[in-house]
């Protein structure tokens, strides 16, 4: 038992850290897109997020096999290891509530850019049908007058 109770510990650390990595890459996008960092990209950052994602799943799914298999209970588990998996719990709770926030202020800040983008799309279409407006069309083709040679 004391053995499946170090494994929880060590996954629970594991996904510890990939979500502090996760908040840190989720720092970093909001800092690109604010455009107060310009030297990351940001499908770099996309993709390292995922596979921050893909990680937690992974955790996820072999604590969820020792759970499954072991029958391994909360209420089961010896005092020294539950300390360890509480604070654990609890430093995974308040990283997803702060990236949780920053998504929230990313989405707003990347939907608010996309408005002006979609206005400046506009604006130049509409100029660019007013030009068209003053082109001269030709109704008939260019004739060759000198047919002799």
């Amino acid at each position: 038992m004391r053995d499946l109770e170090k494994k929880m510990c060590i996954f629970l650390e594991k996904k510890l850290d990939t979500f502090r990595e996760y908040q840190s890459v989720t720092e970093k996008m909001k800092q690109t897109v604010c455009g107060n960092d310009e030297r990351n990209e940001l499908s770099g950052l996309i993709n390292r997020r995922q596979k921050c994602i893909n990680a937690v799943e992974k955790i996820n799914s072999s604590m969820g096999k020792i759970i499954k298999n072991d029958s391994v209970k909360f209420s089961c588990i010896s005092k020294k290891y539950k300390g360890l998996v509480e604070n654990c719990l609890s430093n995974i709770k308040d990283v997803m509530t702060q990236v949780d926030l920053m998504d929230r202020e990313l989405v707003s800040i990347v939907s608010e850019q996309s408005e002006g983008i979609k206005t400046e799309i506009l604006k130049m279409r509409n100029k660019r049908q007013a030009a068209r407006g003053y082109q001269t069309t030709t109704r008939y083709p260019a004739k060759f007058l000198d047919t002799r040679r």
